[in-house]
């Protein structure tokens, strides 16, 4: 089974336990790692940059989603990859679960990286070019922080409640902690309170100054529209995803353009981005000339003539489709950088909260949508909706198509109270149809965190 592997992880936590043996003998070890870590900005910008790396967890969302919803099939070469998640036979356990599970435990060596770093920005040996900096590195960490725990609460809860269970809130450093989940009402809380904060300790960004490899004032608010439409806050969802638009920091873009943002050739559209130089997150799709996961054939036939995402996110060879985002950049074959944030997701945002308000404006709603469509569709004529209902469908069709194997999918059917629905010649009988109401729409949390924590409660049906 291919899976996305936390070993690496362990690791690391066992070589740093095994290397200190005589001195966590001695002394705290929270206490030995960080006064040796943390002495200059040097360092905390070290642990900084550590944090950024560590969220390429995202791809956990992006490989997930694929499995167990209707945009991606078993392809033609698998031999067990993600096979039993596309079935639905996953369970809490790494064997079974590997693939659902895989981002609890990196989202929070995330968390724990954060706030290992933050209570030393401004206490080490800073230089006087370096002291406003500290401001710029603690809400970038903060946002990271809010980023993990929006990403974990979304996988392993169920749609927002605010009295429902949520997963545990960890902002201070405590290797021992044995945490309780906290309310998904008080998770969200935080997550909210660590993005606020974090603008407010960023410079204002222009075109020319915005950068999409770390958090600023622009990307964050995308973040904030995205968790917004999750809680079901439609005017915050509106008011943050206008924010990142008015901005033109990234305006929707066409053509070679486009193209070009999946082969890493420009970064136009990209709000935020995880860089990488060795292969990732394509190989969990292709290895060589072999397809383990491949479009559904659903998707495919989404695509209508004139639809430039057809042949940006979908190749074929010898008659078979397979997954052509993430395939190939100037640096080799699958090496090419995840995008976890675009503009287009805050069109879409935009219109369907638009959709979804307590007033609904489909006539903004239905520009948004039609704006994005303009840009991908060659001679496209702008529609109109006759209700908000029709431009919620339509709003959920374009973010299948546009934000395939991105890591929302699953989430989208889930939000909106849809079951999965897959067609003959992508599954079996077994496995063509996830209801709505399957307890398998909220992922296990990891059994190694149920034996490790004996305050730690299992999702329904696990």
């Amino acid at each position: 089974m291919k899976r996305i592997n936390n070993s690496l992880y362990l690791l690391i936590a066992v070589m740093a336990l095994g290397g200190c043996k005589k001195e966590l003998q001695q002394d705290d070890p929270t206490k030995i790692i960080d006064t040796k870590a943390f002495t200059t900005f040097e360092h905390v910008q070290l642990g900084v940059n550590g944090a950024f790396g560590r969220y390429g967890a995202y791809s956990t969302d992006m490989y997930a989603n694929a499995l167990v919803s209707d945009e991606g099939k078993l392809g033609i070469n698998n031999s067990g990859q993600g096979a039993l998640t596309y079935r639905y036979q996953y369970s809490s356990d790494n064997t079974t679960g590997g693939d659902v599970i895989a981002g609890y435990f990196p989202y929070y060596s995330l968390i724990d990286q954060v706030n290992r770093v933050l209570p030393w920005i401004y206490t080490v040996t800073a230089t006087p070019d370096q002291l406003p900096r500290r401001d710029i590195v603690k809400g970038q960490l903060l946002a990271l922080r809010a980023a993990a725990h929006f990403a974990v609460l979304q996988a392993f809860c169920k749609n927002y409640n605010p009295s429902g269970v949520g997963v545990p809130i960890m902002i201070q450093l405590d290797p021992s902690a044995k945490p309780k989940r906290n309310t998904m009402g008080e998770v969200m809380a935080q997550i909210e309170a660590d993005f606020a904060q974090a603008k407010t300790l960023l410079p204002a960004v222009t075109p020319a100054t915005f950068s999409d490899t770390v958090f600023n004032k622009v990307n964050i608010a995308a973040y904030q529209a995205r968790a917004a439409l999750y809680k079901g806050d439609y005017p915050a969802a509106i008011t943050y995803s206008t924010e990142v638009i008015s901005s033109g920091v990234k305006p929707l873009v066409n053509g070679s353009d486009f193209a070009g943002i999946w082969t890493d050739a420009n970064f136009n559209e990209t709000l935020f981005r995880v860089r990488y130089t060795t292969n990732t997150i394509g190989s969990l799709w292709t290895a060589g000339a072999n397809i383990y996961i491949a479009p559904s054939d659903k998707l495919v036939a989404s695509y209508g003539a004139g639809d430039i995402r057809k042949a940006a996110y979908i190749g074929t060879t010898g008659g078979n489709n397979y997954v052509n985002k993430f395939y190939v950049s100037s640096r080799g074959a699958r090496i090419v950088d995840i995008k976890a944030c675009r503009i287009a997701e805050m069109y879409l945002i935009r219109a369907e909260a638009n959709a979804k308000k307590a007033s609904p404006d489909v006539t903004a709603g239905a520009a948004d949508l039609n704006a994005l469509r303009a840009m991908r569709i060659t001679g496209y004529t702008p529609v109109t909706f006759a209700s908000p209902d029709d431009l919620i469908t339509a709003v959920l069709a374009e973010r299948f198509k546009e934000l395939c194997f991105e890591g929302f999918r699953f989430y989208d059917l889930r939000r909106n109270g849809l079951p999965v629905q897959r067609i003959a010649s992508d599954a079996s009988a077994d496995w063509l149809t996830l209801p709505a109401t399957s307890y398998k729409f909220v992922f296990p949390i990891p059994q190694d965190e149920m034996n490790a924590n004996p305050n730690m409660t299992q999702n329904d049906g696990y």
